[in-house]
């Protein structure tokens, strides 16, 4: 009855509507048990003629059919399921549910409406989908295709360990399906089994020739796993060729050098910026490979070719003020921190941790009422202070800078080694000039955590008003050095993709 479908690269349920009319007539009437003596039931003769016009995809004639025969006999859950079939049929998914819902409060465990609530549930991303389909699964444990929603349901709440164990026994469902594929390597790589990804995602690829997110997200994987000549064979073909994307051939470029051979590296993110002169990323890449190869000079030539492409990236600043103090020129490495600074007052050295209310970026005035509300409920939790005063800076509003400084001053006086209030008390002293009591905050998340990247960028500028500016080229150079400490490895910096694919409809799955 439901099949799994990737068309506008999404994995979702549609219904195969002339096959699934027979299948779950099938059902009604062979593989599930006839409705008990006990329940008002519709004659034969009433159910024959219902399933005829089903079979015929005489949905309206259908709909009339049932609507009698639930008339006289409103408790035959086989008839509410076959009306829910026929709304599906006329693309009225709201009452095809109520109908299916009808069926279920008489007889809760009813397979075929449970399978039909079910899928519209899924395919609305309705939060009952999920009961409905562990509720499928209690009655018939091993449903591959209600496996695989129950798998993407996870997958999209981002529970990976959950997701993969449903991948796993939806088998059959999704081994055509290259979207669900995807998500079931990726939550393998994301739990850090990369071997057990490596086929899944050959797979995906072997479906979608010559596409090149599923390539690059084998290559990923197979570098993962330690698998570098294998991944440089997976990219080879496009990297040799006009038709690699930037992202592909960045993420060739970090193999390669991986591997010690950079000047392949070099000439491929050349190329990649050649191919997208306004992508920040290579940009960045190139400039960190020009680091860790002492090749200051060469990458401050390359930033400052991105910097007449993206005059208004301030991570191109930060990344070219680093490169400035290995140098030795502190001034210009200043004055890079500085710019990076005023546009964008957020942007730390390393890049700032996303505060808790930024998924709120368009509910700014909601947040904070929130935020607010809980605030004056809870005020000794300096927690909740804190989120209070992250809103407000968030919000961006001049007359809420003091009441989130106060917010911020609760956090740390009632929790002194709340790392994140002195960060961002830090930034609001910062902002508002206040250059003395910035660095007093920035030193205090320093002796919290001395690898604060984003305390020791904001001291650097705070003192830059002051007159302790003896001590900036110091703190310039542990503000480089702990950037090339910290460098993880392009790997864990790269993001497996998802991308839209059409592919044709996917075979129908019965149950």
């Amino acid at each position: 009855m439901i099949g799994l479908n990737d068309k506008d690269g999404r994995i979702r349920v549609m219904a195969q509507t002339a096959g699934a009319t027979l299948i779950l007539i099938l059902a009604l009437f062979a593989d599930f048990p006839s409705v008990s003596q006990s329940t008002q039931a519709a004659p034969q003769s009433s159910l024959t003629a219902i399933s005829s016009a089903m079979r015929s995809q005489e949905f309206a004639k259908a709909l009339e059919l049932t609507t009698a025969a639930l008339h006289v006999n409103p408790r035959d859950y086989r008839v509410w399921t076959l009306q829910g079939l026929a709304y599906v049929g006329l693309n009225k998914p709201g009452l095809a549910i109520s109908s299916y819902n009808q069926a279920l409060k008489i007889s809760p465990d009813y397979l075929p409406a449970l399978q039909g609530s079910a899928e519209i549930a899924f395919r609305q991303r309705s939060p009952n989908a999920k009961g409905l389909l562990e509720h499928l699964l209690q009655i018939r444990p091993g449903d591959s295709t209600a496996h695989a929603m129950l798998a993407v349901i996870e997958y999209r709440a981002h529970s990976c360990s959950r997701a993969v164990d449903h991948f796993a026994q939806a088998g059959p469902a999704i081994v055509t399906q290259p979207v669900a594929l995807a998500e079931y390597g990726i939550c393998l790589a994301e739990l850090d089994r990369f071997d057990e990804a490596i086929p899944v995602l050959q797979r995906v690829a072997s479906l979608q020739p010559g596409n090149q997110d599923a390539i690059y997200n084998l290559a990923l994987v197979q570098w993962n796993a330690h698998h570098a000549d294998d991944a440089l064979k997976t990219l080879q073909p496009l990297v040799d060729s006009s038709a690699a994307d930037e992202d592909l051939l960045t993420l060739a470029a970090d193999i390669y050098e991986s591997a010690n051979d950079t000047p392949h590296a070099v000439e491929l993110l050349r190329k990649a910026i050649l191919k997208n002169p306004r992508n920040s990323d290579a940009y960045l890449q190139f400039a960190t490979l020009s680091y860790n190869h002492s090749s200051y000079q060469v990458g401050i030539d390359m930033l400052n070719a991105g910097l007449t492409q993206l005059a208004g990236d301030a991570r191109l600043y930060i990344a070219r003020g680093v490169l400035y103090t290995q140098l030795g020129d502190f001034a210009k490495g200043l004055a890079d921190f500085e710019t990076a600074n005023r546009i964008d007052p957020r942007q730390s050295f390393a890049g700032t941790a996303e505060g808790l209310v930024a998924s709120q970026q368009n509910r700014f005035n909601q947040a904070i009422e929130v935020f607010r509300a809980q605030a004056k409920q809870n005020p000794d939790n300096a927690l909740t202070q804190y989120l209070l005063a992250e809103a407000l800076s968030n919000g961006g509003k001049p007359e809420d800078h003091q009441e989130a400084v106060d917010a911020g001053l609760r956090a740390v006086k009632l929790d002194p080694k709340l790392v994140a209030a002195h960060d961002l008390l830090g930034m609001l002293y910062l902002q508002a000039g206040k250059p003395e009591q910035a660095a007093a905050q920035c030193q205090a998340a320093l002796n919290l955590d001395p690898k604060d990247q984003e305390a020791l960028y904001h001291l650097v500028l705070a003192i830059r008003k002051t007159d302790r500016k003896s001590e900036i080229p110091a703190l310039m150079k542990r503000l480089a050095d702990l950037k090339n400490d910290d460098k993880k490895e392009g790997a864990q910096q790269k993001r497996y993709k998802l991308t839209e694919v059409g592919l044709s409809p996917a075979s129908e799955m019965a149950h």
